[in-house]
């Protein structure tokens, strides 16, 4: 009898502590979700700053649709959708990457690219250009006159050898 009470008691304690803890899982799935879009998006208030950090009130009903879309079950791409759909695409913090919006992602790196490349180019000239100033240099050396030289040579050999 007193193993069943102690049974009793701790599925009464499992049972109260899902019914706290399921509520806040929820809230916290949806706070990510909220947060999530809330960083996809830039406010419309002419701030330029993205919905999770503004605190205008352009940024605040903004983020009161979507806690009332994600109530609704909508899903994060229909919250986007809905948000593209009244702003345009200008409402997105970073562009989609597809037809000319492709420009605003590959650009940059192109632009890197390039500025390398020019630089590898400037110091390959410059680098180059110094190297035939060398040889040249070695090449004048080479075209002294080393009778002279090849003369104490020969004598010194003939002296120690």
């Amino acid at each position: 009898m007193r193993d069943r009470k102690c049974l009793q008691f701790i599925y009464l304690v499992l049972a109260f502590s899902f019914l706290i803890l399921l509520p806040q899982q929820v809230h916290g799935e949806i706070t990510i979700i909220q947060k999530e879009i809330e960083e996809m998006l830039v406010c419309q208030d002419d701030c330029g700053m993205l919905v999770s950090a503004c605190d205008n009130s352009t940024a605040q009903y903004m983020r009161g649709i979507i806690v009332e879309q994600i109530n609704q079950g909508k899903t994060k791409e229909q919250i986007l959708e809905y948000f593209i759909g009244i702003y345009g695409e200008k409402v997105l913090a970073a562009p989609p990457p597809k037809g000319f919006n492709i420009t605003a992602w590959v650009t940059p790196f192109l632009m890197v690219l390039a500025g390398g490349l020019l630089i590898y180019f400037a110091l390959e000239k410059w680098v180059f250009h110094n190297r035939l100033l060398q040889l040249e240099e070695v090449e004048q050396d080479n075209n002294l006159d080393l009778t002279e030289y090849e003369q104490r040579l020969e004598d010194e050999l003939k002296e120690y050898w």
